[in-house]
């Protein structure tokens, strides 16, 4: 019995899964350091068949050419893990004691005053790390946090809990700016 490559077992899991393989890439990105899976239009991919896919992909990356599908697949996996989101940030915030008393997002005006009182409930001054960033609130702690370790951890993991918490929840999507938009932000 010869084995197959990883990247043909997948493939073919698609396959049965009703998906045309011209419309597939399966692929080891040393870049990702996994399998990226892209699933073009041509695939046929529909979100009736997201169930398999994902069966398919096991633990690799999923990605669509198409925007929407993507999104799509994005959040049906959402679904899938936001039960065990949930409770492991529950149980995060509970271990320290920050689970009673949590704010409500109903209780505030707008989604700004809200993450400032998330970040007040956990001990951080309001507005120091989840900021309005165009449309949104991210997580973006002054740069000068981030040069050790161990205390970003202790001063910001209340937070980290709390945004896992939130988007499980479906009370508040925090996103996560990456370095190049804080040195943006820091020129302006």
């Amino acid at each position: 019995m010869i084995d197959l490559p990883p990247e043909q077992v997948i493939e073919e899991r698609l396959v049965e899964c009703g998906l045309n393989p011209s419309g597939l890439t399966v692929k080891y990105e040393d870049y990702l350091q996994s399998i990226e899976i892209n699933i073009k239009p041509e695939a046929g991919a529909t979100p009736d068949k997201f169930g398999c896919i994902h069966k398919a992909a096991d633990l690799e990356i999923v990605t669509f050419s198409d925007l929407e599908m993507y999104r799509k697949y994005s959040d049906f996996t959402m679904e899938l893990y936001r039960p065990k989101m949930l409770e492991d940030a529950r149980r995060s915030l509970e271990k320290i004691g920050k689970l009673e008393g949590f704010p409500v997002r109903s209780a505030f005006a707008d989604d700004k005053r809200f993450a400032e009182a998330v970040e007040v409930h956990c001990g951080i001054p309001a507005g120091e790390a989840l900021k309005e960033f165009g449309d949104g609130i991210v997580f973006m702690p002054p740069p000068e946090e981030y040069q050790d370790h161990v205390k970003f951890m202790n001063r910001y993991s209340c937070i980290t809990s709390a945004i896992m918490f939130l988007a499980a929840k479906r009370e508040l999507s925090i996103g996560f700016v990456g370095n190049e938009a804080v040195r943006e932000e820091e020129q302006k």
